[in-house]
């Protein structure tokens, strides 16, 4: 059964969101804010994050950043009171769906089981940490990989621009080159971007290379 956090301040608000969720047989937890929240992600990963955009002092796109660096396989619905040209592209840059309320219970409930969905998907393969090391190549840019699957990677990107809706990348130690797409992406403090990607490709020779690549990978985890 999948976990969803559920993250408001509004009691009533919240109280109708986390009922219709259990009444469709989720497993919701209620946090009462944004340092609440991060108390319970500390803690556990949920499958869902569904948060208010506003939680007094804080924006509910910082839990969603928080989220893709702690725990890359959830996904994200953010809600807002009034819609926000600015924030709707930023959570579509971090892979989060943006909603504007009042939102239909039908249509929150497909939401809801679209983002779930995109849970399965990504996790049908196990992730590796590479031991030593491993050195890829994105826009022309040294990349440093953090971990991948069969489905994609995360990669550390020094002093990169934004990334374009699809991409290529090399890993000159194999050989082999992959197209991607982003799912998510961050500014790290230093200027360098983290990126979540999944694999693009379609063509049966270099998905077969790619595989192969991830089995030769030593896990350091």
């Amino acid at each position: 059964m999948s976990q969803i956090l559920v993250v408001a301040v509004s009691a009533a608000r919240s109280a109708a969101l986390v009922s219709l969720l259990r009444r469709s047989g989720y497993r919701v937890a209620l946090a009462a804010g944004y340092d609440e929240a991060i108390q319970w992600l500390a803690d556990q990963s949920p499958d869902l994050l569904i948060s208010q955009v506003y939680l007094g002092a804080f924006n509910g796109l910082r839990l969603v950043i928080r989220g893709n660096i702690d725990h890359p396989d959830m996904r994200a619905i953010l809600l807002d009171r009034v819609y926000d040209q600015v924030i709707e592209f930023d959570a579509k840059r971090h892979g989060a769906t943006y909603l504007v309320e009042p939102v239909g219970a039908s249509e929150l409930l497909a939401q809801v089981s679209l983002k779930l969905a995109e849970v399965g998907r990504r996790r049908r393969w196990p992730r590796k940490q590479p031991a030593g090391g491993l050195v890829a190549s994105i826009v022309q840019q040294p990349a440093r990989v953090v971990d991948l699957s069969y489905g994609g990677f995360r990669l550390e990107v020094p002093q990169a621009g934004d990334l374009p809706p699809q991409f290529h990348v090399t890993f000159p130690g194999f050989g082999v080159a992959v197209r991607a797409r982003p799912v998510w992406t961050r500014r790290a403090p230093s200027g360098w971007l983290w990126c979540g990607a999944e694999l693009s490709e379609v063509n049966p020779q270099t998905q077969a290379e790619w595989r192969r690549l991830v089995d030769s990978v030593h896990d350091s985890a």
